[in-house]
């Protein structure tokens, strides 16, 4: 018996130890007459990673699928029966009935401001060029964002800075980088929360009888 509280404390400590390890995501989006993103998901601090790229790959791949995107709606209006209207009915009542549950919403917004407050902000730069095609609308609207960026750059350690151009074209130039820090253990308690709350329990409940209703 002693060996299995000793082999369960050495389990939670290593999960706990694991859970502090901090999650790093990193983003970069350019915009240079083609909008592309950079996403690098790091954990052990740095030594595992991911990174997700958009941009000319994900044009690409958008225009090798569209013929196949294009067939498939075809398909789904042809597939489009009166058990189907019913079937949209019936998760329409469904979403319904999950809204008008009491405190339910309640709950949703705190557990995603706990989880924001988790994420830590450690680089924030955003540098762009903005021309909104008519001069008046840019010096009156990008100029007053200007002002604002620059004050906040001011008193802030990340930096902001919005300028207004005056070609005559609408257009959008220049990039933005962040880098969030999370620590997967911050995130525990509000999920334990959430998860066990009366109003998440009731909305266990209420998904249960719609499949149950389903099946029968």
């Amino acid at each position: 018996m002693l060996w299995v509280v000793v082999a369960l404390c050495i389990l939670v400590a290593l999960t706990a130890l694991v859970l502090s390890i901090p999650v790093d995501l990193g983003l970069r989006a350019v915009v240079h007459g083609r909008a592309s993103a950079y996403i690098r998901v790091e954990w052990l601090f740095g030594r595992v990673g991911k990174t997700y790229r958009t941009g000319e790959r994900a044009e690409e791949s958008e225009r090798s699928h569209a013929g196949k995107q294009k067939k498939g709606r075809v398909a789904e209006k042809k597939k489009r029966t009166p058990g189907v209207v019913a079937s949209a009915r019936s998760k329409g009542r469904l979403v319904w009935a999950l809204v008008r549950l009491p405190g339910l919403w309640h709950h949703v917004i705190r557990f995603v401001i706990s989880v924001v407050r988790c994420i830590r902000v450690r680089v924030l730069h955003v540098d762009f060029r903005v021309d909104l095609g008519d001069p008046v609308d840019t010096a009156m609207i990008v100029g007053g964002v200007s002002q604002a960026a620059m004050m906040t750059s001011m008193w802030s350690s990340h930096t902001f800075r919005v300028m207004p151009s005056f070609l005559g074209d609408a257009i959008l130039d220049g990039e933005t980088s962040m880098a969030f820090r999370l620590r997967p253990i911050c995130v525990v308690p509000p999920v334990l929360r959430f998860v066990f709350s009366t109003a998440t329990l009731r909305a266990i409940v209420v998904l249960v009888r719609y499949r149950w209703g389903k099946d029968s």
